[in-house]
């Protein structure tokens, strides 16, 4: 019974020793074939590598944030090629070498390094077709400049007037009404631009008389899944001519979202009133001061000949304190010659 059991464990010691020696004699017989493969999946590597840069090069001409991980994969596939292509080298030195421990050990090498890069290919693989997220729009107050409005005490102060009503918690929506040409859409823009850190989106919409109830849902769609997720948003309605139905337009309930607020504009209180607003700030024309310091702004000029002068305080005062006319006068008359100011002097 002993000399049986002693035979088995005999058997199997033989058979482990034998297996063992097996693949040491394998990593000798093979190095070159091995070194081979290590040197293909280093090619392979290196060539994934050039497709997923030309995705990363395509994605940042775009604008577009490159995904977490791309960079860090790219860095990785830089040594392992490179250090492939030392290896290799090295490797075809070693393999013309006849001492068994240094083929082995050669071998051996290239079997653990092949894995690897293979491992690495799987992991880059879903960077050959996609290494970025889509680039966000630009929100309209990263393409807003903002107005100077020091010395111009009416805008300035309805200005502020407006922002204290926005940051008033029991206030959900602010109405600014006024004549045409007055300014309300450049307080509103002046708005977002002061607020843009108090709120983690803010859109412009201009209404019109017209309401396109399709194009207001696209521009407000994104801006309304954050609204229902509890972000922070502003949504300003500019040149708003009859009641809105929010729900329709894509706009969330107000009741059940306190987390976003509406500025709209009108040049009628009642037309305010009638879309819920519960304050409203009237915007007033410019003083005489005031308008003239706004048209020298617009023409580029401080210095004026008494003839100039006379003419170009005509024409502001009939434009009634009324930015819009002050600015398009002044743009059109900037750099002209006298005999075109007076033309408009009547």
């Amino acid at each position: 019974m002993a000399e049986a059991v002693s035979a088995s464990v005999i058997g199997k010691v033989v058979d482990l020793l034998f297996g063992v020696a097996k693949k040491e004699i394998s990593y000798v017989c093979n190095c070159s074939k091995n070194v081979e493969k290590y040197k293909n999946e280093a090619d392979k590597l290196s060539s994934m590598k050039g497709r997923v840069q030309q995705q990363i090069e395509l994605a940042k001409s775009k604008g577009e944030d490159l995904l977490e991980g791309v960079e860090e994969w790219m860095k990785k596939a830089d040594d392992y090629t490179s250090n492939a292509t030392q290896f290799t080298n090295r490797g075809e030195d070693q393999e013309k070498c006849f001492h068994l421990c240094t083929l082995r050990r050669c071998s051996k090498t290239a079997i653990e390094k092949t894995c690897s890069l293979q491992q690495h290919q799987e992991e880059g693989k879903s960077f050959e077709t996609c290494v970025s997220l889509p680039a966000q729009a630009p929100r309209f107050t990263d393409l807003y400049e903002s107005k100077n409005l020091d010395d111009i005490d009416t805008q300035k102060s309805t200005l502020e007037e407006i922002i204290q009503a926005i940051e008033d918690d029991t206030i959900q929506i602010v109405g600014i009404n006024g004549l045409g040409g007055v300014g309300k859409t450049t307080l509103a823009s002046e708005v977002a631009s002061k607020m843009n850190n108090q709120f983690e989106d803010i859109v412009f919409i201009t209404v019109s008389k017209t309401v396109d109830a399709r194009m207001i849902q696209e521009k407000v769609e994104v801006a309304a899944r954050r609204i229902i997720n509890g972000v922070k948003v502003l949504i300003i309605l500019d040149d708003v001519w009859e009641e809105l139905e929010l729900e329709k337009l894509g706009i969330p309930c107000r009741s059940k979202y306190p987390n976003y607020k509406i500025l709209l504009t009108s040049r009628s209180k009642d037309i305010c009133v009638a879309n819920n607003a519960q304050t409203n700030v009237s915007v007033n024309p410019l003083q005489g001061e005031e308008a003239w310091t706004l048209f020298e702004r617009v023409v580029g000029k401080s210095e004026w000949d008494d003839r100039l002068k006379k003419v170009a305080l005509k024409i502001v005062k009939e434009c009634g304190g009324l930015p819009l006319f002050i600015q398009a006068l002044g743009k059109a008359l900037k750099d002209k010659e006298i005999r075109m100011w007076e033309v408009l002097d009547i």
